[in-house]
């Protein structure tokens, strides 16, 4: 497979990742991210980091869970 092709390949899994996420966490994932939060009292960002959760999905999981907290 050429680099090209390899580009778009990883730019959609990025894309369809960071689309899973956030429907996983908007149906229900939130509250548990926020558990977690508490129980080992992390901000989201610590608990981004724990998880390993790739950079580029960082912001929209931030967002998410900073609205479902309110």
């Amino acid at each position: 497979m050429c680099n090209l092709s390899q580009v778009f390949i990883d730019d959609g899994f990025k894309k369809g990742m960071s689309r899973g996420i956030a429907k996983g966490i908007s149906r229900g994932m939130a509250k548990n991210f926020i558990t977690l939060m508490k129980k080992t009292n992390q901000t989201v960002d610590e608990v981004l980091e724990l998880l390993d959760i790739d950079e580029s999905l960082r912001p929209d999981i931030n967002k998410l869970i900073h609205q479902k907290e309110r």
